[in-house]
């Protein structure tokens, strides 16, 4: 098959989405097929390069916010237009891409729609004031990419059900869930004995990521395990405002921000080190960090928000606590450090269940049997319609 993904990210991946799209394509390579990767450029013409048998192309963009993503579409469909023909459907990754203008089928992959997530914003400072502006734009976008599609995929249940936002029925939904490379995202026997324990977090620096709620948690933890150190890896808008709340609860020498961890090697290393990995998130599709670090071995204490809910059996592959409810991840954290045979069983099952269900061998086979399903179907409907 061709293959033609389109995403509103740049490339190379720095965040979620990205890599999920660069991983999915890799994937579908291996297995034979032909895939392009439209993304996000800079002010010049349409770039090309080829990258591990991949087709990246990347038309211009123009940051002209609130209109940058009708304006990309614009450079979009002029691409779309010169693809066509060697292209037999194409694969869009919402949120923040333009339907598009092709006569090719199209599968729509949904990693948190626009409603949900900027519902999930509070308008505490211009940045959520601006985005809960945007919002319904983006909806009115989305409704026109969700109708002309000819199949929808979710990353979670909880995103499926989110769709009836739409006037989408979540059973039309195929929940293929998130993916992770279990070859390099692989476990160490688990030590406890390390000279500086940590617990980790790896994502965006954002509202709706919970990390204030972490560093209260952090600040509960500090008081009983001082020892132990809670590492953040990520970059985004948040950034002043975390490190004000770390000096404000005196947690200089507990927390301590990575930025982005560009080396992969690095991040693998950072999992397999951690006694643990705590997520806080209010509000997530299916976060990738944590599906990365449940393959590194590492026990999990997540918010029981959207994914996490599909993935996380409570007290078998991970622990589940509320969400804004720092004192309850604190209690989750600490079980962890007292029991150290518990924590290292939890994480031997958690490595279980990302290789049997969220691997991306399974994930991409997945997706072509969704591929093949809709290319039927398209030539059934034509068919149909040449014999009318």
């Amino acid at each position: 098959m061709r293959i033609g993904m389109v995403m509103s990210l740049p490339f190379p991946p720095r965040e979620g989405m990205g890599f999920y799209v660069w991983n999915l394509s890799r994937y579908l390579t291996k297995q034979g097929h032909t895939v392009h990767i439209i993304t996000r450029g800079g002010a010049k013409e349409t770039q090309h390069e080829c990258v591990d048998g991949i087709h990246i192309w990347r038309p211009a963009f123009l940051p002209v916010y609130p209109i940058h993503v009708h304006l990309h579409g614009v450079f979009v469909d002029r691409l779309v237009q010169q693809l066509e023909g060697k292209i037999d459907l194409f694969h869009l990754h919402t949120p923040l891409v333009k339907q598009l203008n092709t006569r090719r089928p199209t599968l729509v992959t949904v990693h948190t729609p626009m409603k949900a997530d900027t519902g999930s914003i509070p308008v505490t400072n211009l940045l959520g004031l601006l985005i809960r502006l945007q919002a319904p734009v983006s909806y009115q976008l989305e409704k026109g990419i969700f109708a002309k599609a000819g199949a929808i995929t979710a990353v979670a249940s909880s995103v499926a059900q989110e769709l009836g936002a739409y006037a989408i029925d979540a059973r039309s939904v195929h929940v293929l869930g998130n993916g992770v490379d279990t070859e390099q995202f692989s476990p160490v026997p688990f030590d406890v004995n390390k000279k500086y324990p940590y617990f980790l977090t790896v994502g965006r620096l954002a509202p709706r990521k919970g990390l204030k709620d972490l560093l209260k948690c952090a600040a509960i933890v500090h008081k009983k395990y001082p020892d132990y150190r809670f590492l953040i890896a990520g970059e985004g808008p948040l950034q002043s405002e975390l490190e004000h709340e770390i000096r404000e609860l005196n947690l200089l020498n507990c927390v301590k921000l990575l930025g982005h961890v560009e080396d992969r090697k690095r991040l693998i290393n950072l999992y397999r080190g951690a006694t643990g990995y705590a997520h806080a998130a209010h509000y997530e599709g299916l976060p990738t960090a944590l599906l990365e670090a449940m393959s590194c071995g590492r026990p999990v204490v997540t918010t029981a928000v959207s994914g996490a809910l599909d993935v996380i059996q409570h007290g078998e592959n991970g622990l589940l606590v509320p969400a804004h409810a720092p004192a309850e991840m604190a209690k989750a954290v600490e079980h962890l450090i007292t029991q150290p045979s518990f924590a290292a069983t939890m994480g031997k099952f958690a490595h279980k269940t990302i290789e049997n269900r969220y691997s991306w061998h399974v994930i991409s086979r997945n997706y072509v049997a969704c591929y093949e399903s809709l290319l039927q179907q398209t030539a059934s409907n034509h068919e149909v319609l040449a014999n009318a």
